[in-house]
């Protein structure tokens, strides 16, 4: 079954006060690329090279691995600038079986609005194979105006539905 990303839309997030700017579409651009492929058998597995806490969801069309971190996941209540609770889980993405790709791994922070059905990038951070931090983001602030639709059938529904499963 082919899936889209599920990251609609842009919005601005920051490195740190030191690094420009830099768009949520441009850092998940290459989830742009995955689909599902057999790897929904594959779910529950640990993956090469990452810890034993780490669970692989899906494998993408171009063999790329979709983790969760099952362990990590986190209720978040409402703040002052968001008015419903959120789910946060850290998600991965190794890119060890794909060709073209700068990054060998992408790390993210998941906020999943689970009664709305809506996604928040809070974090990512790529990384090299050698394990050199590529590219770091991060949202300065977690408010209800940044959290987007999550398509059904993509790979931010898989990882929201286990997410709010939990």
């Amino acid at each position: 079954m082919a899936a889209r990303h599920g990251y609609p839309g842009v919005h601005r997030s920051t490195f740190s006060e030191s690094h420009p700017m830099t768009s949520i579409r441009s850092l998940l651009l290459p989830f742009a690329l995955l689909g599902f492929s057999g790897g929904a058998a594959a779910e529950g597995i640990a993956a090469k090279g990452w810890s034993a806490d780490w669970k692989v969801v899906g494998v993408a069309e171009d063999r790329t691995e979709v983790l969760m971190r099952p362990g990590s996941v986190r209720e978040l209540p409402p703040g002052p600038q968001r008015t419903f609770a959120v789910r946060q889980v850290w998600a991965g993405f190794d890119y060890a079986g794909t060709h073209g790709l700068h990054a060998a791994r992408k790390i993210a922070l998941f906020r999943y609005d689970c009664a709305g059905r809506r996604l928040l990038v809070a974090a990512a951070t790529d990384y090299a194979a050698n394990g050199v931090v590529l590219a770091r983001n991060a949202v300065d602030a977690d408010r209800a105006d940044q959290y987007l639709p999550v398509e059904p059938d993509t790979l931010g529904a898989a990882i929201m539905d286990k997410a709010c499963a939990a």
